[in-house]
């Protein structure tokens, strides 16, 4: 029985006055591949194109992953209401689903509190912005690139289309600025002492290192949770790089990123945390130097397992959540001992604004000399559209320089 609320049809099949128009097609543009199966479907070569991605040393991270089988679900979805597959889609086809996402029909907007599966299910809980947009565009247009490569498709039906919210990303506000995170530090070396358990203690340290870790590596969370004790390395300085480098120590700690974003590995620069990570190690009872076969996990959990070996924070949702709440703590803390903050930016801190923390430090290290392409190589970042966003990000910082630099010019 029909709700006496409802407006839209129960049914997709008929709203379908309201969808876009589909002219048909003279034409297929789908071939028999020569290296697929044959009498495969659609959904069937899509599913081994994300079979393909979750694969060897190249594979996509988890998270992207998870995006990537959205945007398919999201695809065929939208075939089916339009009635015409993939395989048969032409330049229009693709360009009519790209300006369907920027502002998608009433019927194809998912009401709040619909779970996957019901009827009433959609895709979509609203327009898309130019960057999301843009995001879908470059993963299908991947997709039918894939198709035509394993010779699915003719021909890619996105070919030559600009890709949309292609603009200069934003600058990025969300970062917390170093007297935030020295906040963070005094609130978490502040806790009561009066009868601290082990655990407590253990905390502490463990939480003073993920800031320092965070804030001064740069790392992604989901690269946190891959990364293991034994990928710290020690380097010695040689002497070709001391006489380029005359005041370089003489060694330099370094970390290994066995797989970042695309599946990319790099070594990233973490001589800034080792006295942080020797004083977070010596309060586990671990030496302080990591040995290099060591498997543990860089965040560890302050209870053992139960046959009393250390164990690692092993999810992403995990260290978010702990991140989160150091800086709900941390607002406590300021808020009761009398201190200003910007609450706002406390409640919606997460791991990444540390991550974008780190960049902006980058972002002056540029300006100072460092080349850009080691900036980038520190970030795991590809495209150095997407490390500007870190630059000039402090519109009133920039306009009080800009009227000193004035106000000293002759006049």
């Amino acid at each position: 029985m029909k709700s006496p609320d409802r407006s839209e049809p129960d049914t997709a099949v008929a709203a379908v006055a309201s969808r876009p128009a589909v002219r048909p097609l003279s034409r297929s543009n789908r071939l028999d591949s020569p290296i697929l199966p044959a009498d495969l479907s659609d959904e069937d070569v899509v599913a081994r194109w994300l079979a393909a991605k979750a694969t060897g040393r190249g594979r996509l991270a988890t998270t992207t992953l998870a995006q990537y089988r959205t945007e398919a679900e999201r695809l065929f979805w939208y075939a089916r209401q339009v009635n015409t597959p993939i395989s048969a889609w032409g330049l229009d086809e693709f360009s009519a689903y790209i300006g369907f996402l920027h502002a998608p029909a009433p019927w194809a907007i998912r009401k709040p509190g619909v779970r996957r599966g019901s009827p009433d299910w959609r895709p979509f809980l609203g327009p898309l912005t130019d960057r999301s947009a843009g995001q879908t565009q470059k993963i299908v247009t991947s997709l039918f690139d894939w198709l035509r490569d394993v010779g699915y498709l003719q021909l890619n039906p996105a070919t030559g289309l600009p890709t949309v919210g292609r603009g200069d990303p934003a600058k990025q506000a969300r970062f917390l600025s170093p007297d935030d995170t020295a906040l963070l530090r005094e609130a978490i070396a502040g806790r009561p002492a009066a009868n601290s358990s082990r655990e407590a203690r253990l905390a502490m340290a463990r939480d003073l290192f993920a800031v320092d870790l965070f804030e001064r590596t740069g790392l992604r969370t989901t690269e946190v949770v891959q990364c293991r004790m034994g990928h710290v390395r020690i380097e010695p300085v040689t002497q070709a790089l001391k006489r380029e480098f005359p005041d370089a120590p003489p060694v330099q700690w370094l970390l290994r990123v066995e797989r970042g974003k695309g599946g990319k590995a790099r070594w990233v620069p973490c001589g800034e945390i080792a006295l942080s990570l020797q004083a977070y190690r010596i309060a586990f009872g671990l030496p302080p130097v990591p040995l290099p076969d060591e498997d543990l996990p860089l965040l560890l959990s302050v209870r053992r397992s139960r046959w009393g070996e250390l164990r690692g924070i092993r999810s992403r949702t995990a260290i978010w959540k702990l991140v989160t709440r150091l800086c709900s703590e941390t607002l406590a803390y300021a808020r009761a001992h009398g201190r200003r903050v910007d609450a706002d930016r406390f409640e919606r801190a997460s791991t990444h604004w540390l991550r974008h923390t780190y960049a902006k430090g980058l972002a002056q290290a540029v300006r100072d000399g460092l080349d850009a392409s080691a900036a980038l190589e520190n970030m795991g970042h590809r495209d150095l559209r997407t490390f500007r966003q870190y630059v000039d990000d402090e519109p009133l910082k920039r306009a009080l320089a800009t009227q000193l630099a004035r106000a000293r010019a002759p006049r």
